[in-house]
């Protein structure tokens, strides 16, 4: 009669060993699986990202007497553009904000104005800061400024 019962205890034990295999098993993918799920809600959060600054600009071609001015809106890390065409002359801006701050904004620009006697163009990038002003081209000829507000 020991044997029946040397075998039943056994065989217990290796049950429960193997119920205990089992647990474990399912104990680690469980925690796997939620690690996986729940991980990117633990991560650090995205750097909330700055407002988009708007940049007013107010253009200026300056051709003899003849004054033209414009005022363009756009945002930072973006480009613009202002013609126009009147008779025998055409007014032709084309401009670029990058590093927009609160403070000012680094702009490229190509500016290029065509009349009957005169073809003018200019392309520079400058640093502004607002309420400054940029002037370029002739020193008595065609002028283009341009002022961010």
């Amino acid at each position: 009669m020991a044997w029946p019962r040397d075998r039943s205890r056994s065989y217990d034990v290796a049950r429960a060993l193997l119920d205990a295999h089992r647990m474990m098993k399912t104990l680690i993918s469980s925690a796997v699986v939620v690690t996986l799920l729940c991980g990117p809600a633990l991560a650090q959060p995205a750097p909330l990202q700055q407002p988009r600054v708007p940049l007013k600009l107010q253009l200026a071609v300056t051709d003899g007497t003849d004054k033209r001015t414009y005022e363009l809106v756009m945002l930072d890390e973006s480009c613009g553009s202002v013609e126009e065409r009147s008779g025998d002359r055409a007014d032709e801006v084309k401009l670029c904000a990058r590093d927009t701050t609160a403070q000012g904004a680094r702009l490229s620009v190509q500016w290029k104005l065509h009349t009957k006697v005169l073809d003018h163009a200019i392309n520079y990038e400058a640093i502004i800061a607002k309420g400054k002003t940029v002037e370029v081209g002739r020193t008595n000829g065609a002028r283009f400024t341009l002022t961010l507000i």
